[in-house]
């Protein structure tokens, strides 16, 4: 149910993380294939994190209860089922709202 919520704060922390190493050991004008570092690992990580959201989220839209497709299951398996869809959905749009800064603020500015 909170599969989405903790790929949010991984890939949160790991982009804030690795921006703050790049700054303090001033590796961040770096460039890899033309790409700087930082943009280039933030991008990666991003991609992987929305991934596993929406792997989450079929996850969850495939799941029907105790008998998949049958008609008696519980408002329980319902509410968990919308739960978790309704994170995964918070949490996708939470991960590209972090991932957005790399395009419109230099590394360490």
């Amino acid at each position: 149910m909170i599969g989405g919520l903790l790929i949010w704060g991984a890939h949160f922390g790991l982009v804030y993380a690795f921006n703050a190493l790049a700054c303090a050991r001033h590796f961040a004008g770096e460039s890899y294939l033309g790409f700087g570092i930082v943009p280039l690992v933030i991008v990666g990580t991003t991609v992987v994190a929305l991934a596993g959201v929406l792997v989450v989220l079929l996850l969850a839209l495939w799941r029907r209860g105790p008998a998949r497709g049958s008609q008696d299951r519980s408002p329980a398996d319902d509410f968990m089922r919308y739960t978790t869809m309704t994170i995964a959905a918070l949490s996708f749009v939470a991960i590209t709202w972090n991932g957005l800064p790399v395009f419109m603020v230099p590394p360490c500015g």
